[in-house]
């Protein structure tokens, strides 16, 4: 990954948590997005004190795991939810006390995993910024979902020697 590509990312991802907005990080295999990633978002826990849940999902997760996921992030005290609606108030509740930054690994989501965080995001009590970072397969998804991409910027890192062009989703 070439360093204008490493300094773009940092840039659009300090301006998604400034923003407590969304943004989805995606290109193929081995192009450096984890790599960018991580390290910006190192450099917010570090450097300003943000805090950062990292959220990896299986294959095509369940949405009860899409809920207990952020759950054990966070490290909330006490038993899961049994029900949807009790584990949705929970959240947001924890999430209206403490927003964090969400670092989430895309690239097994399917629609209604990506329609939940954009839920938890579109309480005003929240606050959260989320990056979403996968493969192509992770934009299409979002793309699809017109509620996100009307949300969410987009940004893909390049190869090494190439001209960095992140885009607006």
């Amino acid at each position: 990954m070439s360093t204008n590509t490493l300094l773009t990312a940092r840039e659009n991802i300090r301006d998604t948590v400034a923003a407590r907005a969304m943004m989805c990080i995606h290109g193929g295999a081995g192009c450096g997005k984890t790599l960018a990633v991580n390290t910006c978002l190192r450099e917010l826990e570090s450097g300003q004190g943000k805090e950062v849940c990292k959220v990896t999902f299986r294959a095509r997760p369940t949405a009860r795991a899409v809920r207990y996921d952020p759950f054990e992030t966070l490290r909330l005290p006490g038993e899961p939810p049994r029900h949807p609606s009790e584990f949705d108030r929970l959240l947001k509740t924890a999430l209206a006390e403490r927003p964090p930054t969400f670092l989430v690994a895309a690239q097994w989501l399917i629609g209604e995993a990506f329609e939940y965080f954009r839920y938890l995001w579109d309480e005003p009590a929240t606050q959260i910024a989320i990056v979403f970072v996968g493969g192509a397969g992770a934009h299409t998804v979002l793309r699809r979902e017109l509620m996100l991409s009307s949300r969410s910027r987009s940004g893909r890192p390049r190869p090494p020697g190439s001209t960095p062009c992140p885009s607006p989703a």
